[in-house]
């Protein structure tokens, strides 16, 4: 008990703050920026006031709960200080911890609808109602909770490969051909080409010639761009569903489909686009662009909604170092059209000033925790963040193709760099800074959902992923992976090295391949994908289940597989494989993994040849469809015929059952995706792999899964006398 009151005191004093320092309030609804905002009766009403406070450490800004704030951004250019205790500045809600928390809204209502053609209703942003409040339009509308669709040919209901069209040919870099294109201009309309499964290129539509379409920039295409696909926004002839909608550039008017009348005022909300410091733009900002960097700061327990660009970032450019020690948690952050949180800045002139190479980073010691983001169009986070934290995040539906507007992932108009846009969370490194960025983070306890293109993308060294849970990576692309590294130029080079990936569960990664060619549709999801001269890579005690075409990819990547349970990755009809190996430098020890196929075509173990497993051993290469399950060189083997071959795997065992295909599985995969443990209740004759009884219940640690055996004789009512539902009782004595 005293040890514990000691702790709680020790934790007390750490944050208290200290003689002197002042609370801040702010209400929108009853503040006023001329009272000096020290009691809740004299708060400030704007974010303005208090990003021109001279705040000192210890200071505390609190925004009233459950008021709103419009395009009125939160700007942190003060430091708390370092020490014991360190002396913190608080950005945080009056009260603390609120359920209605306040709002930060990058939106504001539209007002002053007029007809324009049929169901197609027109307002004009620069003047009457809306004038000086959208000087640079807007790039997402919301109706009620709802985000509106952003108009497009074509469309993706009812179409057969998601609303992508086919380019029938590429008679110039700039130019391509489509005989479905409708018959009217297209200049002046975006586009948007799926280059190759990973990536999808915007252009501007320069010049429409019957079915040709020139574009603002080549287009780069795997093998050229015929047969790849397409779709057009950014004009008023893509409007046709219902809430469809789109923006005028050079007389910044807006356009909505609706066939319920005329919008009343304030009825339909646009994010505002604006102009600040720098390109990194959002609800909060993290430091003066080109100037000073923060340190000791804490931004807790705040919606952020709706804005055009981030929900929290730092500015393009910082000065003479990084941001340090700053603490993001308990925020929801929501339909956000770049990322929910932006953790990259360009330090310009660290170098002069003893810290390091000048290039980029994402800070130092942050903690990024407990926060929600959902509906982020590029990434759920970004960050270029060394020796950090992030852990317990909710982060969902990041660049779902539904909700893209016109820039898309967020890529640009020009050039070919679009390949890791869509990712839940991105561990960058910084060419010129690979000792300065994008090492030594921990992600733990966070959940991803539908996430566009990986769920977690790693480009440094040492970092350690344990107990998240990702399901449906890959959404929007392909060829990617519920968990990804990417390493450079060679094994013995790589800034990918020492990354450990343990008790992680990955379910269901999809790898969308619309809009692919045809020898491209294949779904090409992978649960782990550790690729290109990724250097030591532990991957222990992870759940990976229904990828759609492999569950753990070494690929020119060394490193380890230790007791992972790998369930059914490879849609059926697809050849595919549970664990895969490939490459030259590839070079893994396996030990303790289930390998579990439930297909003829998916291969429990793929290698090119022995000489990539370091060792292998106690492994369950269970395949109840396909004895030969282990693919050796070209070759199907057993695992006798593998360990003859091979030497490998002595005390490693296979299926003791064999089924028809197809036929309902046996085999039941029971998975604890929850940070307790759980009592599953099992009734009817269960086994295990090891084809020996299990009685229930069954206890799953934390992050944890298990597969076992329903008897098939017993799994029908057997056990339970229903006579009725007997497939496999003997023949009736003859009389």
């Amino acid at each position: 008990m005293a040890v514990a009151l000691a702790a709680a005191l020790a934790a007390a004093l750490a944050t208290a703050a200290p003689i002197g320092a002042a609370t801040y309030y702010v209400s929108s609804v009853s503040g006023d920026d001329a009272d000096d905002g020290t009691t809740p009766a004299s708060a400030f009403a704007s974010v303005a006031r208090v990003n021109a406070l001279p705040l000192q450490p210890g200071d505390v800004v609190r925004f009233f709960c459950g008021e709103t704030w419009r395009v009125d951004p939160l700007i942190v250019t003060r430091s708390g200080t370092a020490g014991t205790p360190s002396i913190q500045i608080y950005y945080s809600s009056y009260p603390a911890g609120c359920a209605n928390k306040p709002l930060l809204s990058g939106a504001r209502p539209i007002r002053g609808w007029v007809a324009h053609a049929a169901n197609v209703w027109r307002a004009d942003l620069g003047a009457g109602p809306n004038q000086g409040f959208f000087p640079q339009g807007v790039n997402q509308l919301f109706r009620g909770a709802a985000r509106l669709p952003y108009g497009r040919w074509p469309n993706r209901e009812g179409h057969a490969d998601g609303g992508w069209e086919t380019i029938d040919a590429q008679p110039a870099p700039d130019r391509i051909t489509d005989v479905a294109l409708p018959d009217r201009d297209w200049s002046g309309a975006g586009i948007h080409v799926k280059g190759i499964r990973w990536y999808v290129l915007n252009r501007n539509v320069t010049a429409d010639t019957g079915d040709t379409l020139t574009v603002n920039d080549a287009l780069s295409c795997w093998g050229g761009c015929a047969g790849w696909g397409y779709y057009l926004d950014r004009h008023v002839a893509t409007l046709d569903r219902e809430g469809e909608w789109t923006w005028e550039a050079a007389a910044n008017r807006l356009f909505l489909y609706s066939t319920q009348g005329p919008p009343a005022d304030g009825e339909i909300e646009g994010s505002v686009v604006f102009s600040g410091d720098g390109a990194h733009l959002g609800a909060v900002t993290l430091g003066r662009h080109l100037q000073e960097h923060v340190s000791w700061v804490v931004v807790e327990n705040l919606r952020l909604e709706r804005w055009f660009d981030n929900g929290v970032t730092t500015p393009l450019n910082l000065e003479a170092d990084e941001n340090s020690w700053i603490t993001l948690q308990d925020l929801e952050i929501r339909d956000v059209d770049d990322a929910g949180i932006r953790l990259t800045t360009w330090v310009w002139d660290a170098a002069a000033h003893g810290n390091g190479p000048n290039g980029w980073r994402g800070g130092n010691h942050m903690v990024v925790r407990r926060n929600r983001i959902e509906r982020a169009n590029s990434f759920g986070i970004d960050s270029f963040a060394r020796l950090s934290t992030f852990e317990d995040n909710v982060i969902r539906d990041v660049a779902r193709i539904e909700h893209l507007g016109r820039e898309g992932m967020g890529c640009g108009f020009t050039g070919t760099n679009c390949t890791e846009h869509g990712a839940g969370i991105r561990l960058n490194r910084g060419g010129e800074t690979p000792n300065h960025s994008g090492y030594g983070n921990t992600l733990r306890h966070n959940r991803l959902e539908r996430i566009g293109m990986n769920g977690v993308d790693i480009f440094g060294r040492q970092n350690l992923l344990e107990e998240n849970v990702i399901v449906n990576a890959c959404r929007t692309k392909g060829d990617c992976g519920g968990v990804r590294t990417f390493g450079n130029d060679s094994i013995a080079a790589s800034w990918v090295s020492d990354v450990v990936l343990r008790r992680n569960v990955i379910l269901d990664t999809w790898g969308n391949t619309d809009g692919c060619r045809s020898d491209f549709d294949t779904l090409f999801g992978f649960g782990i994908y550790i690729d290109n001269f990724s250097r030591d890579v532990t991957v222990e005690q992870n759940t990976v289940a229904r990828s759609t075409i492999v569950g753990v990819l070494f690929q020119n990547s060394t490193g380890s597989a230790t007791g992972n349970v790998v369930y059914d990755n490879t849609e059926p009809g697809v050849w595919g494989t549970n664990l895969n190996l490939v490459g030259g430098p590839t070079d893994v020890a396996l030990d303790g993994n289930v390998l579990f196929s439930l297909s003829p075509q998916q291969r429990t173990l793929a290698v090119e040849g022995a000489g990539q497993l370091a060792g292998s051993d106690f492994n369950v290469f269970f395949s109840p469809h396909q004895a030969a399950s282990i693919a050796h060189s070209g070759t199907a083997r057993t695992l006798a015929s593998w360990q003859a071959a091979t030497g490998l795997d002595p005390g490693s065992t296979a299926q003791w059952y064999a089924d028809p295909f197809p036929s309902l599985p046996r085999s039941q995969l029971f998975v604890n995706d929850t940070g307790a443990q759980v009592s599953i209740p099992l009734t009817g004759s269960i086994r295990t792999l090891a084809n020996q009884p299990f009685t229930g219940p069954l206890v799953l640690a934390p992050y944890s899964s298990r597969v076992l055996i329903r008897d098939r004789v017993f799994a029908d009512g057997f056990d339970s006398g229903d006579t009725s539902r007997w497939s496999s009782a003997a023949p009736s004595p003859s009389p």
